[in-house]
């Protein structure tokens, strides 16, 4: 019963590393479309990302602020260059989370391997016995 408890445990770790995966994704290319704002000219026409690959066209109105998302559905204001370290230091703590959960399956990996061994064994040492 041990193994599939740790079958499924490791499974929605699994499922955690790609959430995670997904948020330093989404951070880096957040932080990557601030920093090519700044190279952009105030009233600029430009494309505007609304997911699935759709865009809608926009003029830019200020490269110095940009809206952050700070959590519980709150945004706020903040100049461009702190909102980029905002985010660089919350895909810091996303990968640094990700690789604790790393260290999590390593060891429940481990201990399904050993499970694994001592049924191997049992299964290899009944199979000389006749019943």
């Amino acid at each position: 019963m041990a193994y599939q408890e740790y079958q499924a445990e490791a499974e929605a770790i699994v499922q955690q590393l790609n959430l995670t995966q997904m948020t330093v994704q989404g951070l880096d290319r957040a932080v990557s479309a601030i920093e090519a704002m700044q190279s952009a000219v105030e009233g600029q026409d430009i494309l505007v990302p609304i997911g699935s690959g759709s865009f809608i066209h926009a003029r830019l109105a200020s490269r110095e602020k940009v809206i952050l998302n700070v959590g519980s559905g709150v945004s706020i204001e903040k100049p461009a260059a702190e909102a980029v370290e905002n985010l660089k230091v919350r895909r810091t703590e996303v990968a640094e989370g990700s690789k604790k959960l790393n260290e999590v399956l390593a060891k429940i990996e481990e201990e399904m391997a050993k499970i694994q061994s001592v049924v191997e064994k049992y299964q290899a040492g009944s199979e000389g016995v006749v019943q």
